[in-house]
């Protein structure tokens, strides 16, 4: 029997005979065990079994069919994998979970690929939805609105005259309100569009929702999430009232995702590290340090957007010369801020998208490792859409954990010019998404999805990030093939690389006897089909701290839900005739 493939034999036998002795009596049984699988425990050494075992919250065994038979009892309830996959609990490592819970209810842009459609679909939301005050949802796409890449006041009041309408952009990174909307706010704008921090003119106004709907909204984000294989998600963005909300769920009985939240209002939102916003900080910490909901992380943003030029460039837009951004904070006031939270022991997350906002996060954190010395940090950058070669080396040296969303840059476009390589540039196109050349120097990779920026489905990451392909696989052979990963790495970005970032290493993240039973059981073994099957894999099974929160109900169709993704988070359709 091949080592790597099964952990049955001594090592596993013994650790689950030291397991069950340490703590259970000789009549304890396990409630649950899955057999005739390929029990993939992402552990770094690669160890494969072939059932497992789960006792209340906790897994008690992983090895071969006969030895976790030995936990099986009369009260045991036994699944037949028939070869299918186990997976530890998936980890979506960027989520603005109560925001995408929400949105799932409001009117959804994302896949209208004109004004025109995107005037009837919201005439027709508004028709369907007479007495709701306001319209609320969005999620439109940048190339919806050629030329400019951004839509107008008239055409939206054209869709809607009669009340309030405001409606994000698919990035959070900018709002559209109609005259309505503009009234009550009290501001004036031609193109009735606001950019990053100017989005708070607008939604200051909209009314704020009812705890008791915002409870159902985010029960049902649970809910898909665990339908697709996610038991834990680390937001990145929040505040002592959203994981209030994720207590309330807990304390209900509700709560079958594991939540870290950071705190941050969201996209345009600059800290000042006030002696309030660090009470909030560390009331956050102390109040919400256990293993459903936690706290302890501080989410910064040091730029906007490639496609509204709002991304902080080393070098001028290729559509505005004139234009490369701006950073969010001057270079020494940023490290001043990171040097106080790493004094205090926080965890920092920095949103960088423009090889500029990179380079200057990355001086930012090395200049409070500098100031307080060697410490365990795990601080992350997130998205890295341009990185300068220069700087590549410099996630593994400074030990900076590279927060990925590989869907971000694979999912379908419309066709013609688009705003992210058009703005951008065709020069700068190869240090786009260098996932690759960052994963080759030895630095951590991490993974996720920015829901409700794509879909929270992992698999689509997958598939992205092991083809660099569209679902039509295009282009063929991969957009910059070389900067794909395999898919162990991918799977440790969703796994134990996941649960490191989140300090839960030691209860999540990887199958092994004594952790929590957070798991997901697959129909087949992704190590053994195509990267177009990955596609039509379905999740048998769910399990967060042993209780099934998802089975036997109509799988999620990931391949039917593609075409309503966002064009402007993706690269290679657009990218598929150009090469």
């Amino acid at each position: 029997m091949n080592r790597r493939r099964m952990i049955a034999g001594s090592t596993a036998a013994a650790a689950a005979a030291a397991v069950r002795s340490r703590a259970f009596a000789a009549t304890d049984r396990a409630s649950l065990i899955v057999r005739n699988a390929v029990v993939y425990t992402a552990r770094s050494d690669g160890a494969v079994a072939e059932a497992i075992a789960v006792a209340g919250n906790r897994i008690v065994a992983v090895g071969s069919n006969a030895t976790v038979d030995g936990y099986r009892g009369s009260a045991t309830r036994v699944v037949d994998a028939r070869g299918g996959m186990v997976l530890p609990g998936l980890i979506d490592t960027h989520t603005h979970f109560v925001d995408g819970s929400v949105m799932r209810t409001q009117v959804d842009l994302s896949d209208a690929e004109s004004a025109e459609e995107v005037v009837a679909r919201l005439k027709a939301y508004a028709r369907a939805h007479p007495h709701d005050a306001w319209i609320l949802g969005g999620n439109w796409q940048y190339d919806a609105f050629p030329p400019t890449g951004l839509p107008n006041k008239a055409l939206l009041d054209r869709a809607i005259p009669d009340r309030p309408a405001a409606l994000d952009a698919f990035d959070g990174h900018s709002i559209w309100a109609n005259s309505k909307a503009l009234q009550i706010a009290g501001v004036t704008s031609d193109s009735g569009v606001f950019k990053e921090d100017a989005q708070h003119l607008i939604r200051r106004v909209i009314p704020e929702m009812s705890r008791e709907l915002l409870l159902k909204d985010i029960a049902g984000g649970i809910a898909a999430a665990n339908a697709r294989g996610v038991t834990s998600v680390l937001n990145a963005s929040g505040d002592l009232d959203q994981m209030d909300l994720y207590q309330t769920l807990h304390d209900r009985g509700l709560l079958t995702l594991r939540t870290t939240t950071a705190y941050s209002a969201g996209a345009g939102t600059r800290h000042t590290l006030s002696p309030e916003e660090l009470e909030a900080f560390e009331t956050a910490r102390e109040r919400y340090r256990g293993d459903w909901v936690r706290a302890g992380v501080v989410k910064f943003f040091m730029d906007g957007v490639v496609e509204t030029d709002t991304a902080y460039m080393l070098r001028p837009f290729a559509n505005d010369p004139g234009v490369r951004g701006e950073p969010y904070y001057p270079a020494q006031r940023y490290a001043a801020m990171l040097t106080e939270l790493d004094r205090r022991g926080f965890a920092v997350m920095t949103h960088a998208i423009g090889d500029a906002a990179v380079r200057a996060t990355l001086d930012g954190y090395a200049a409070a490792a500098a100031a307080n010395g060697p410490r365990d940090r795990r601080w992350r950058i997130e998205h890295i859409e341009v990185c300068d070669p220069a700087d590549v080396p410099r996630f593994a040296a400074t030990g900076t954990v590279a927060s990925m969303q590989p869907y971000h840059f694979c999912c379908p476009a419309p066709d013609g010019s688009d705003t992210w390589d058009r703005n951008l540039g065709r020069a700068r196109w190869p240090e786009g998404f260098v996932w690759r050349d960052i994963a080759d120097t030895g630095a951590m990779m991490v993974h996720g999805s920015d829901w409700p920026v794509v879909t929270i489905d992992p698999l689509i990451g997958v598939y992205s990030a092991i083809t660099r392909e569209d679902p039509n696989g295009l282009p063929r052979g991969g957009w910059y093939p070389h900067q794909r990963l395999t898919l162990d790495e991918v799977l440790a970005g969703y796994t134990r690389n996941a649960a490191r970032v989140a300090f839960m290493e030691n209860r999540i993240g990887t199958l092994e006897a004594g952790k929590f039973a957070d798991l997901v059981v697959l129909d087949r073994d992704l190590r053994r089909v195509s990267p177009q099957e990955v596609l039509h894999a379905n999740i048998e099974m769910t399990l967060v701290g042993g209780r099934v929160a998802y089975e036997g109900k109509r799988a999620p169709n990931r391949v039917a839900e593609l075409p309503k993704r966002p064009g402007d988070a993706c690269l290679c359709r657009r990218f598929a005739s150009r090469r």
